[in-house]
């Protein structure tokens, strides 16, 4: 949540408790979790939550401590790009080391099927501009020019 003129406070608040709402459930944790993780009282959470009363910012520290998370001063205009990387970083935060590792595995496997098909379509490339009369001057030219272009520079 951003403040701007646009921006009701008691709405901000609100967002802001219903991010810690929505995070605390993604990671399975109840209200008494965070309670004792906070040195707090679940009724005290139970309150927040239900906008009974406001945090303030050392309590609402802690509560975001206890499961692992930190208020972040970012760029105003909170858009579907950072509702996305919520919920991401929420699912990624529930996830075991070895599925880490797999999802990993498989980002560098379509990284590197990636890289291939733009070095086949280099190569594509270069192929259409062997026959022409261009010279080979040109054609180095156009080579390397079409290897920095796409990023293929050895």
């Amino acid at each position: 949540m951003a403040l701007n003129e646009h921006t009701d406070p008691v709405k901000m608040e609100r967002g802001i408790i219903d991010d810690f709402i929505k995070v605390r459930k993604k990671r399975h944790m109840s209200q008494a979790e965070i309670a004792k993780k906070a040195n707090m009282h679940q009724a005290a959470i139970g309150r927040i939550e239900n906008g009974s009363t406001s945090p303030r910012l050392d309590t609402m520290l802690r509560m975001l401590e206890a499961m692992g998370y930190t208020l972040a001063i970012v760029p105003c205009g909170k858009g579907p790009a950072s509702e996305i990387t919520l919920d991401i970083n929420s699912t990624l935060d529930t996830l075991r080391e070895d599925d880490l590792k797999r999802i990993k595995s498989y980002a560098d496997e379509l990284k590197e099927e990636e890289r291939r098909r733009r070095m086949e379509a280099l190569e594509d490339l270069m192929a259409m501009a062997k026959p022409m009369d261009i010279g080979d001057d040109y054609k180095a030219i156009l080579e390397e020019e079409l290897r920095r272009k796409h990023g293929y520079i050895d």
